[in-house]
């Protein structure tokens, strides 16, 4: 009977051992972020693992390296300061649905009825120029707030960035409008080049 006791006790004691560890994992991706897990496993080409909430699965081949911590992962969860949820103004909001929303109102073939004006393509194109530097800027400026997790200027860009490029499409559905739905070959190239941007 003391055989049966002891070998309980011990077959008990050595699947509870686990749950009494604080042995957790860090999960450096190739990114440079990071998760911190106290248990991952591999599943269908996958690293999974616990977050806070439920569980979580990652491609393997984004991740660096998995390494054995002695952070524990529920401390450092609810220990992290909340991250600033950046705020949308009305402005920025109604610029994002214009440019979700698909241009409807724009009539891209000219009436028959209308007067035939002629199209200066020398003035849109300025424009056009003028608009992919100035995006062009903002991805730079992008890059760089990322670079230093500067969240306050990478907002500010963002907002830039999403109002240049809505006054790119109006810009864009403009011309089409004039131009009997043509435009130049080359209306687009040049946009997505950083260029240095001025502070």
């Amino acid at each position: 009977m003391k055989k049966i006791i002891l070998s309980a006790f011990i077959l008990i004691s050595f699947f509870a051992f686990p749950l009494f560890s604080h042995a957790s994992y860090i999960i450096h991706l190739k990114g440079g972020g990071q998760f911190i897990t106290s248990k991952y496993w591999e599943e269908d080409g996958q690293i999974t693992f616990f977050v806070r909430g439920g569980t979580m699965g990652i491609e393997k081949d984004t991740v660096k390296v998995i390494e054995k911590s002695k952070i524990h992962a529920d401390d450092y969860q609810t220990n992290q300061s909340k991250q600033i949820i950046p705020k949308v103004t009305p402005a920025l909001e109604k610029t994002i649905k214009e440019e979700t929303v698909p241009h409807a109102n724009v009539t891209t073939v000219p009436e028959a009825n209308a007067k035939e004006e002629k199209v200066d393509l020398k003035a849109y194109r300025e424009k056009m120029d003028k608009l992919k530097a100035d995006i062009n800027k903002t991805l730079t400026r992008m890059r760089k707030a990322t670079a230093s997790k500067d969240q306050i200027a990478m907002d500010g860009a963002i907002e830039e960035n999403r109002r240049i490029s809505a006054e790119m499409w109006k810009l864009t559905d403009e011309l089409k409008a004039k131009n009997k739905g043509k435009l130049p070959d080359d209306w687009w190239e040049g946009v997505g080049r950083e260029e240095s941007a001025t502070p």
